[in-house]
C-alpha cells in the first residue's frame, strides 16, 4: 500500500507540473488526471476505505500518521500549492472524477500567491465544480482532517532513521529533483532548457553538503519513490560529485560535473513512457528507440548556449564503454575522457543498485561483482577510485553491526568493507538521542573487532543473495535489459 500511496503523490505532482507547462486540455494534463483517478480508486478499493487524506505538517507530506520521505521529495510543487491554500492537506473522496482532478491542477497552475483564508480556497474549488476534494484546516487547527484519518500514534520523524540529519537535506534534494523534472518536461515539449538554473541548484547543493555527503546520501537510499528516470539523474549527479570530491576535484569542476550528471539523461524526455517503463523485454525497434537517447540528449544540449562541453559529452557518452563498445556506435572521431568514464561508472552503478520496472535492486557488493566481471567496460583507474570512494557500503547506508548496534554510514573507511558509521541505535535497538552515539570507524583499532553484520532497509536486513551471472544483467544497456 505504501508504494501505491507514493504513486498517488507522484501522479498528482506530475499533473501539476504538466499543467504549469501546458494548457488545461492538453493530452498530457488529461492523462495525468485519469491516471491519478484510477490509482486513487484502486488504492481505496485495496485499503477498504472511502477516502484518502494526504496531510501537510511542517512542509512535509504525511499519511496515516507517518512522514512520507520520498513523496515529500518529489512533491515539492504539491506541498507549495497546499500551503498556498492555507491548508493542512487534501481529502479525496472515492467518487472523484478526472474532471475534478483537472480543475485541481488548473488551480495549482493559476494560483500565484497564497489565498487570504481557508474559506476562500474552499470557495475556489466549489466554483470550479469540485465536490469530491476537500481542503483541510492547518495541522495546528483542532479540526485538522488528519486526526480522523490515521491509525495509531503520530510519528512524523519515522521516515528519517535514527534521528539523523537527513531531514535538513530534503530541500536540497527537492531542488535537484525539481531541476531534472523541469528539464525533462521542457525538453519533451521542445522548450529551451535552463542550464544555468541547473548549475545554480548544483552550486547550492555543493555549499550545503560542504564535503559531508552522509545526510543527502541517506535520501539516495529511497529507490522506489519516483519514476526512475528523474531520480536516477539526481543520484548519478550526487554519486559523481562524491567520487569527484574524493579525487580532489576543485569546486568549479565539481559544479560542472554535478550539472552534467543532472542533465545526462535529458534525451529520455523524447522517449515514450510506454518504452521507458515497459516491465517486459523490449523488441528490436523499442531497443533502437531507447538507444537513441544519448544522441537526442546531446542534440538538446548542443542547441543551448549555456550547456558546457562536459554536459554535452556526458549526454552523448554515458553509455560508451572503455573499449568503445556500447552506444551510440563509436566512430574514429569519438573521444572519451576521464569525466565521461566516471559518469559511465556512476550511471551503471546507480542502475544496478536501484529498482527498475524489470528488476530488483542489487546491493553495492553484488553491483561491484557485475562490474568487475565486465572486462573492458570501465577505465580501471576510474573504477578503482569509484570503489574506494563509495566502499561496499555507500554513505547513507543503514547497517546492523556485530555488537547489536545500528548506524548510518558517513564515509568509506580505509578498508573497503569497514566504513565509518554514526551509531543511531543501541544494542537493544533503541534510538539514541541527540543525533546518536558518535562516529565509529570500523577500520580503526578502536572498533574492537566490530564488523558489519547486515544492510538494513526499513529496519529489516537485506540479503545479498547469489552472485549475478553476467549474461543475465548487462549494465551497459540497462534500459534494454529486462528482468532476469
Amino acid at each position: 500500500m505504501k508504494s501505491t500511496c507514493d504513486e498517488l503523490v507522484i501522479h498528482m505532482s506530475n499533473g501539476i507540473g504538466q499543467r504549469k507547462l501546458y494548457f488545461a486540455s492538453h493530452p498530457r494534463v488529461l492523462a495525468c488526471s485519469r491516471e491519478f483517478t484510477q490509482k486513487l480508486k484502486a488504492f481505496l478499493e485495496e485499503s477498504g476505505k472511502e477516502c484518502f487524506f494526504l496531510g501537510i505538517v511542517g512542509g512535509k507530506l504525511v499519511h496515516n500518521g507517518r512522514y512520507l520521505v520520498g513523496p515529500t521529495i518529489v512533491g515539492r510543487r504539491l506541498v507549495a500549492f497546499t500551503e498556498c491554500l492555507q491548508s493542512g492537506g487534501l481529502l479525496f473522496n472515492g467518487k472523484i472524477e478526472p474532471g475534478e482532478v483537472c480543475e485541481l491542477f488548473n488551480l495549482a497552475a493559476e494560483l500565484t500567491e497564497p489565498v487570504k483564508s481557508l474559506e476562500e480556497a474552499r470557495g475556489m474549488l466549489k466554483a470550479r465544480g469540485v465536490d469530491n476534494i476537500e481542503i483541510s484546516p492547518a495541522y495546528e487547527d483542532q479540526q485538522w482532517f488528519g486526526q480522523y484519518h490515521y491509525d495509531g500514534t503520530e510519528d512524523w520523524e519515522n521516515g528519517i532513521p535514527g534521528g539523523c540529519d537527513g531531514e535538513s537535506a530534503i530541500p536540497v534534494y527537492q531542488s535537484l529533483f525539481n531541476t531534472v523534472e523541469v528539464a525533462h518536461r521542457r525538453a519533451g515539449g521542445d522548450h529551451e532548457l535552463d542550464v544555468d538554473g541547473a548549475r545554480t541548484v548544483t552550486g547550492e547543493m555543493l555549499k550545503t553538503i560542504q564535503g559531508n555527503f552522509m545526510d543527502i546520501m541517506q535520501l539516495v537510499r529511497y529507490p522506489d519513490f519516483d519514476s526512475y528516470t528523474l531520480g536516477h539523474s539526481v543520484r548519478v549527479s550526487l554519486i559523481a560529485v562524491l567520487v569527484g570530491h574524493s579525487l580532489g576535484m576543485n569546486q568549479e569542476f565539481l559544479l560542472e560535473l554535478g550539472t552534467a550528471g543532472l542533465l545526462h539523461d535529458v534525451g529520455k524526455s523524447k522517449i515514450s513512457e510506454d518504452i521507458l517503463f515497459k516491465p517486459g523485454e523490449l523488441d528490436k525497434e523499442e531497443r533502437r528507440i531507447i538507444m537513441s537517447h544519448p544522441r537526442l540528449g546531446a542534440q538538446i544540449l548542443l542547441e543551448n548556449r549555456e550547456a558546457s562541453p562536459l554536459a554535452i559529452g556526458a549526454a552523448w557518452g554515458h553509455h560508451l564503454r572503455h573499449d568503445k563498445k556500447g552506444y551510440p556506435a563509436a566512430t574514429q572521431w569519438t573521444v572519451t575522457n576521464r569525466v565521461t568514464e566516471l559518469l559511465h561508472v556512476c550511471d551503471v552503478f546507480e542502475a544496478l543498485t536501484a529498482v527498475r520496472p524489470y528488476k530488483q535492486a542489487l546491493t553495492p557488493r553484488r553491483a561491484y561483482e557485475v562490474m568487475l566481471k565486465d572486462q573492458g567496460g570501465y577505465e580501471p583507474g576510474i573504477l578503482a577510485a569509484f570503489v574506494s570512494a563509495m566502499g561496499l557500503y555507500p554513505p547513507g547506508s543503514r547497517l546492523a553491526l556485530s555488537n547489536g548496534q545500528q548506524g548510518v554510514v558517513v564515509a568509506a573507511g580505509s578498508d573497503i568493507d569497514k566504513p565509518k558509521v554514526r551509531i543511531t541505535h543501541d544494542v537493544g535497538g533503541e534510538v539514541l538521542p541527540n543525533q546518536g552515539g558518535g562516529i565509529l570507524d570500523l577500520s580503526s583499532e578502536g572498533a574492537y573487532g566490530v564488523t558489519v553484520s547486515g544492510v538494513l532497509v526499513d529496519g529489516e536486513p537485506v540479503e545479498s543473495g547469489e552472485p549475478v551471472a553476467q549474461d543475465d544483467l548487462n549494465p551497459t544497456t540497462m534500459e534494454c535489459s529486462p528482468a532476469q
